[in-house]
């Protein structure tokens, strides 16, 4: 296949999107409230939050069980039918203190259980990765349950979650990407003359749409399905080789800050690593004692943090111990993130264009040289934040 041949595809898919880009600014389809308040990550607060409130039957929605009549026989799959009128719902739902050893306790993300004592639990997983045994510890304190593990791709729990769990019988895996998105469009359309309610769903549905890389105008998903149909071979070729030119992007804009940092007298250790979660950029010098300069994905290529993170031991396994007034100090610099810890005694997430490098967004920002102005203005912000402090 002729290198003519992706050019006239490539150059057919920009033209594409440039054209509904002007359609979406005239009709506002880029507006979207969630990624405005930029929760467009929180599970706690955004997802299980708003899913929970849609499935609960005395939800501000108004529409009673409708929502979870529709989740029940769209998903469940062991045959215990919950008694909607009497179900009640909660987030974070505590099931005791978590036991490493003896797989039990923890908090489950959403929670149902009617009057019978049926339940049906949903671990959802947007960015984060995986604890040990935390599958197992649900299953335990419910094993009759339908037990659903709901991630943006559908991905299956690892061993060290599931701990021999098998998948379709001890629990189930289910996407946003397709299956959360088919329920809130059935959801949809029970609430099609309630524009309040519809709209809602509306913007959540487009947010799930952004989140896996999908469009969310109809007319312009059928023009790229009919164009890449026309044009197989090579949308497959683009498609086979797009990890590989992410990651080498990706690998090009760490030895550009290797060099730049060089240059300040700064040490930058770049290991970036899409397939396992938290990988990053960490910087130091040699009188850095204690702490260093991170930026960390917290989920692959999702959820970039940067901030403060202590020195590790014994093959970094745990964080070295650091004077009591230092992580004082660490942990009072202004706009910490509440979720401050033993490793990250100061951390803030990055902006989602810079944060994400599951976007095409953050490889235009590395191009243009963006990325690389942001990580500069963050590490000289966070070098002058600490300048009075032993590092």
């Amino acid at each position: 296949m002729s290198n003519a041949h992706f050019q006239n595809l490539l150059s057919q898919v920009n033209n594409l999107f440039a054209r509904y880009e002007k359609v979406n600014e005239l009709t506002g389809n880029n507006f979207n409230v969630f990624r405005i308040l930029k929760l467009e990550s929180s599970e706690v607060r955004m997802h299980s939050a708003f899913l929970a409130e849609l499935l609960n039957p005395k939800g501000s929605h108004g529409q009673k069980d409708a929502f979870l009549k529709l989740f029940i026989d769209m998903f469940c799959y062991k045959g215990r039918q919950i008694d909607t009128q009497s179900a009640e719902v909660f987030v974070e739902k505590y099931i005791g203190t978590v036991n490493y050893e003896d797989p039990d306790g923890g908090r489950i993300d959403i929670y149902i259980k009617d009057k019978y004592n049926n339940y049906l639990t949903i671990e959802n997983k947007i960015y984060a990765g995986d604890q040990d045994g935390q599958l197992a510890r649900y299953h335990k304190h419910a094993a009759h349950s339908d037990l659903f593990y709901l991630t943006l791709e559908g991905e299956i729990p690892s061993e060290k979650s599931r701990r021999g769990l098998e998948q379709d019988k001890d629990f189930k895996c289910i996407s946003y990407k397709e299956n959360i998105i088919n329920w809130l469009e059935a959801c949809r359309k029970e609430v099609a003359i309630i524009p309040i309610v519809r709209e809602a769903i509306s913007h959540y549905i487009n947010l799930i749409k952004y989140l896996t890389n999908q469009t969310t105008n109809h007319n312009m998903e059928q023009e790229l399905t009919a164009l890449t149909k026309t044009n197989f071979k090579a949308a497959f070729a683009i498609a086979g080789n797009l990890n590989h030119a992410i990651q080498e992007m990706a690998t090009d804009f760490g030895e550009e800050m290797i060099n730049i940092l060089k240059e300040k007298g700064i040490e930058c250790d770049y290991n970036i690593d899409f397939g396992r979660n938290y990988t990053g950029i960490y910087l130091g010098k040699e009188e850095w004692k204690y702490i260093r300069i991170g930026f960390q994905f917290w989920a692959r290529n999702h959820n970039m943090i940067f901030g403060l993170t202590i020195n590790g031991t014994d093959n970094w396994s745990r964080p070295m111990e650091i004077p009591l007034q230092l992580k004082e100090q660490l942990k009072n610099l202004p706009n910490n993130e509440k979720r401050n810890n033993n490793w990250w005694p100061w951390y803030n997430h990055m902006e989602e264009t810079y944060g994400n490098w599951n976007k095409a967004e953050a490889y235009e920002a590395i191009l243009d040289g963006r990325m690389r102005q942001i990580f500069i203005e963050k590490i000289d912000m966070l070098i002058e934040m600490t300048k009075e402090i032993e590092r």
